[in-house]
This record gives C-alpha cells, sequence and structure tokens, in this order.
C-alpha cells in the first residue's frame, strides 16, 4: 500500500485540482445521502438519519456550485453556512432549475432550521418533545435524488467525474 501525505503552502491549486476537488465533495455528499438512507431503511435513530441528509444536501449543492464554475463560488460557500434553503435557491438559479413548489420550500426550511441550529445532531431537549419520525423530509428527499441523477448524467458526458466502487450501491440507495 502506497500513502502519499502533502501539504499545500502558497499559491493557487491549478484548474484540474480545483475539479478534482469539487468532484471530492460531490461523492462526500451522495456517501451522506447514502449513509442517511440506510439508517432509516435499517431502523437508524431518525434524527441522525435526518442529520445525514442535510449534510449531504449541503455538502452535494455546495460541490455542485464549485464544478460549475469553481473560482466564483468558493468563496460564498461561507456564507452559506448550514442554511440549505438559500444555498438551494441558488442552485436552482445556477442550473436554471424550476423554482420550488411551497411544499417543498416549506419542508426544506424546516430541515434547514433544524441543521443550522445544530438540533439534528446533538441531544437537546428538542428531541424529547419532537418525534424525529414526524419531521417530513420525503419532498426535499425526492427531489434531490432527481438533482444527484441530472447531475450524474452531466457529469458522465462531461467525463469529469471519477466513479467510486461503490457507486451502484449508492445510487440505488438513493433511488429513482
Amino acid at each position: 500500500m502506497t500513502i502519499v501525505s502533502g501539504a499545500v503552502t502558497g499559491g493557487r491549486p491549478t484548474d484540474h485540482a480545483r475539479r478534482l476537488a469539487a468532484n471530492s465533495m460531490y461523492l462526500k455528499g451522495k456517501n451522506f445521502l447514502g449513509a442517511a438512507l440506510l439508517l432509516r431503511r435499517n431502523g437508524g435513530y431518525e434524527y441522525v438519519v435526518l442529520h445525514l441528509m442535510c449534510q449531504g444536501v449541503e455538502v452535494t449543492l455546495k460541490a455542485l456550485l464549485l464544478l460549475k464554475n469553481y473560482k466564483r463560488y468558493e468563496p460564498k460557500l461561507k456564507k452559506y453556512g448550514h442554511h440549505l434553503l438559500p444555498l438551494a435557491k441558488d442552485v436552482f438559479a445556477e442550473f436554471q432549475l424550476r423554482p420550488m413548489r411551497p411544499a417543498l420550500k416549506a419542508e426544506l426550511q424546516a430541515l434547514s432550521s433544524l441543521y443550522a441550529k445544530h438540533l439534528l445532531r446533538y441531544g437537546t431537549l428538542h428531541d424529547i418533545f419532537v418525534d424525529g419520525n414526524l419531521i417530513a423530509s420525503s419532498l426535499v428527499l425526492r427531489r434531490v435524488a432527481a438533482g444527484v441523477r441530472l447531475a450524474e448524467r452531466e457529469l458522465r458526458r462531461e467525463k469529469g467525474l471519477r466513479r467510486p466502487e461503490n457507486q451502484e450501491m449508492i445510487e440505488n440507495s438513493i433511488g429513482p
């Protein structure tokens, strides 16, 4: 086994390096989504499922912006924080997608609020009073799955995304 380690000091990454970093981020986001679905299907604690799903949405959407225009979006990523709704709106605008329907927007806003306040990650009184299984997520999950499928087609067409060994398992977990 070969282990490569290094540090970047000074200088700027090449366009190729930026593309590789954005690809890596995209794959991480998809894996967070896949982990959320696997946990949900196997009786995982719903707060953890929702946290992983939101983390997957955040990382995937940010990666899509980077893949579209790394130099333009990289400096803007921190302004989104963990707020999913403004991030999603910018992705929809950048990729010229139809605006979110009110029900989807409301569901994403509710999840975003919980996620941004770290209420899905850490144990709080919220856990006692709100059953995680009652927090809606199906509309967001379906829209994200559709977005991932669309992104996959585009990225394969560009031939710029490497396909990890577990890709088929992830795609099957996200489903149609």
